[in-house]
């Protein structure tokens, strides 16, 4: 009686789905994922998070972003001075006690040095200060007795590229930058954060500096 309840063809069927290897089971039955797969994803994730962490390790620098838009902005009118075949300045107005504006100048022909026109928004740069503590300054030069001469740039000096790409230190508050005559290998851009106008004691290291190669015109970013 027991025997004849029984269907043969299930019994085959089962023990064919359990020896059968996962891809030749029927479609209709769930599969879930195997060793290599769950390992595969856990790798993905875990340099997802490293990834991460290199991007946000330095959360606590309120200087790094600001020296990025920076090096940025150098790059950019690097590339406008090539391809208009005249110089750009860039130059750092205060707006008020608490921010900086970034602008980006250049004279066009017929024009006296000090007309000149706006080559693109300015960036606005907040809690700011362009000038590198003592510290980050001898770390960014590597100052010692066989070194070539840098230059920090003060607040009050800017950076003149020319129509060839080559960074000069500009003076002059009014009108177009005088640039230097003098081709320096590297200036060095100190982006210190402030609070209300005044370096904490808590930021007083953190302070970014944006690396300019004079000759090629490029700007990296030093982190703090």
């Amino acid at each position: 009686m027991l025997r004849n309840s029984i269907d043969p063809g299930a019994l085959g069927s089962s023990r064919m789905d359990c020896g059968a290897p996962a891809g030749l089971r029927r479609s209709g039955m769930p599969r879930g994922f195997s060793l290599v797969e769950l390992l595969t994803v856990m790798a993905i994730v875990s340099l997802l998070m490293a990834a991460a962490n290199g991007l946000l390790g330095s959360t606590g620098s309120r200087s790094a972003e600001p020296a990025a838009r920076i090096a940025r902005g150098i790059e950019f009118a690097r590339a406008q001075a090539v391809a208009k075949n005249r110089s750009v300045a860039i130059r750092f107005d205060w707006i008020d006690n608490r921010e900086l504006a970034m602008r980006f100048l250049w004279s066009r022909p017929g024009q006296s040095s000090g007309q000149v026109a706006e080559l693109r928004r300015s960036e606005r740069l907040r809690d700011l200060l362009i000038s590198p503590s003592l510290e980050t300054r001898n770390q960014a030069a590597g100052t010692s007795s066989g070194s070539p001469p840098s230059h920090h740039l003060a607040a009050s000096e800017s950076l003149v590229i020319s129509a060839d790409g080559q960074v000069f230190v500009g003076t002059r508050n009014r009108g177009f930058p005088v640039a230097s005559d003098k081709l320096l290998p590297v200036i060095y851009v100190g982006v210190q954060p402030t609070r209300n106008g005044k370096v904490m004691p808590a930021d007083k290291h953190d302070v970014a500096v944006v690396q300019v190669q004079c000759a090629t015109g490029t700007a990296r970013v030093m982190p703090p």
